[in-house]
């Protein structure tokens, strides 16, 4: 496979950024719309739309995980398992220097961030295989609110890696519409999430992908009594008083009230 992006493939990326462009969609909606042709585009079995804290090389990420596809409830769960594994902050030092030396949309294969024997030996390993994750390419951008907005797209682990061409052809898709990476979150990392422990965090990813208790505290391993107050540790956290309000409030703004253009 040539490096090169063909004529096919220019017309390809053009036609996409020009429909997400156009598009009178909420702004989610339309990350969704940018985030499928994409994966479509460049023969990714699922994407990732999440927010990033922590972001200095040696310290451990913090991730709040916004929006998917293509990911199955199981693997969406051990992938989040594998984000909080020991060892994380290191597997991830390369890209999040890379990251915070160029201070814009930084976009880097797998095989760029970490080597297959590091990747291999590293703690996390376990459970990507188990989800059947292989293959990625994850994007980030800084905010002008100070969060980071990242990307991650995923082959099934029998697919071969990304080559350069569609780590360059998600580059410039996700660098054309940068208003898509703004408000990525109404909800401020220091106003909350980061003051939760890893395992309350686990808990609030799940509830915002829309997970009911009994799912939750199948895939977290969890009795019911302690998910309980948990979820109620958040809530009282994000002052709301429902899963669908808290999913608002992290997706749209407090209640949800923000216009649908937005």
């Amino acid at each position: 496979m040539s490096d090169q992006i063909d004529i096919q493939e220019a017309r390809d990326i053009v036609r996409l950024i020009g429909e997400v462009a156009l598009t009178e969609a909420s702004r989610n909606d339309r990350r969704k719309l940018l985030m499928d042709g994409l994966a479509r585009m460049i023969g990714a079995d699922a994407w990732l739309w999440f927010t990033a804290a922590h972001t200095l090389p040696g310290e451990l990420p913090v991730f709040t995980f916004l929006l998917r596809n293509g990911l199955s409830d199981e693997q969406f769960t051990l992938l989040m398992s594998a984000a909080d594994a020991p060892g994380t902050e290191d597997l991830m030092a390369p890209f999040f220097s890379d990251l915070n030396a160029t201070g814009s949309l930084t976009t880097r294969l797998q095989q760029q961030i970490v080597s297959t024997v590091t990747l291999e030996e590293s703690a996390a390993y376990e459970l990507w295989r188990k989800a059947d994750i292989g293959p990625a390419i994850l994007s980030a951008r800084p905010t002008s609110d100070g969060q980071v907005s990242m990307i991650g797209l995923y082959r099934s682990s029998e697919k071969p890696l990304f080559c350069e061409k569609e780590s360059r052809i998600a580059h410039i898709v996700l660098s054309e519409i940068p208003s898509l990476h703004e408000d990525i979150s109404p909800v401020a990392l220091n106003g909350g999430v980061l003051d939760l422990s890893p395992r309350l965090r686990q808990v609030l990813n799940c509830l915002l992908q829309g997970f009911s208790r009994k799912e939750i505290a199948s895939h977290l391993e969890l009795s019911v009594y302690t998910l309980g107050g948990y979820i109620s540790e958040i809530y009282k956290r994000f002052d709301v008083h429902s899963q669908s309000t808290l999913i608002r409030r992290f997706l749209a703004g407090d209640g949800g009230d923000l216009p649908s253009s937005l």
